[in-house]
């Protein structure tokens, strides 16, 4: 029997939220989803999630930041965040070291995409 993986979805569009859960709990995951990047914080908990899945630019908090702030709680958190322009990777590389190209996905994506993605970070 495998372990279920469970991903933490933050995102300020509730669509994009609605739509990746649906895709990723369809496929085996186990969800959660906010589309309010300070209440996702506040429910954070060290040692729970197998990966972070969070938008880049969001109200309040932008991705790269809310990251900072939930790796200051669990510092082996794996991450990957959502933009609609890859080439945002290039502007903020400089935030961390461990941010790899590999870790960004391009809205929109394919379900089919999504779940390859997903699977290989996660395994």
């Amino acid at each position: 029997m495998h372990k279920i993986k469970k991903i933490l979805i933050v995102d300020d569009e509730p669509d994009i939220c609605f739509t990746f859960e649906n895709i990723l709990e369809g496929d085996g995951f186990a969800v959660d989803a906010f589309d309010d990047p300070l209440l996702a914080l506040q429910a954070f908990r060290k040692d729970f999630y197998d990966l972070l899945i969070l938008d880049i630019k969001m109200r309040n908090i932008n991705g790269f930041e809310l990251y900072k702030e939930i790796k200051k709680i669990d510092d082996k958190v794996r991450v990957c965040f959502l933009t609609a322009n890859k080439s945002i990777y290039g502007a903020f590389k400089h935030l961390s070291s461990e941010i790899k190209e590999n870790q960004f996905i391009q809205k929109p994506i394919q379900n089919e995409e999504l779940i390859k993605i997903i699977n290989e970070i996660t395994s």
